[in-house]
């Protein structure tokens, strides 16, 4: 199987969460904050991973790959918070150390993928595994985070 399309929309995936929480520094997130869990969806077609037969783990191996993906998902979750502005919308707060933390965040799981020695489908399905261990706890604190200042001080 060839994985160079599947390696760009890794990194096309990644690229557009973290342009969607640029951009949500200086300007208003529309809406209720739905679209903050909605960015999950971008993850729906590495779920062809968890499918292919070819990827041969383990549950322990899975396990200790989702465990790692929770524990890289505390930073962003620390870095990333909302704010109401003087125009009385919801921001993300601007923190420098969220733009840090994602970069290098992505940088050392693809520095990672070059030590692991495996069969390329089994990596692949580990790494997709860590991605999901740490955006999906990310983004769901980070609607709760939204709600609570979103429904507080309401203008």
């Amino acid at each position: 199987m060839n994985y160079n399309p599947i390696l760009f929309i890794i990194i096309l995936v990644a690229a557009l969460i973290f342009y969607r929480q640029i951009i949500s520094m200086f300007k208003p997130i529309k809406g209720k904050g739905t679209r903050i869990i909605a960015t999950l969806f971008l993850l729906t077609p590495g779920y062809a991973l968890i499918m292919n037969p070819n990827a041969e783990v383990t549950p322990t191996e899975v396990t200790v790959a989702l465990l790692l993906g929770c524990v890289l998902s505390i930073p962003l979750i620390f870095t990333t918070g909302y704010e109401r502005r003087e125009d009385g919308r919801v921001y993300v707060k601007k923190s420098l150390a969220f733009v840090i933390l994602f970069v290098l965040l992505f940088a050392m799981r693809w520095t990672i993928r070059g030590f692991i020695d495996m069969d390329s489908d089994s990596r692949m399905l580990l790494f997709f595994v860590t991605a999901c261990g740490y955006l999906i706890p990310w983004k769901i604190s980070s609607y709760i985070k939204f709600r609570k200042v979103y429904i507080s001080n309401r203008v």
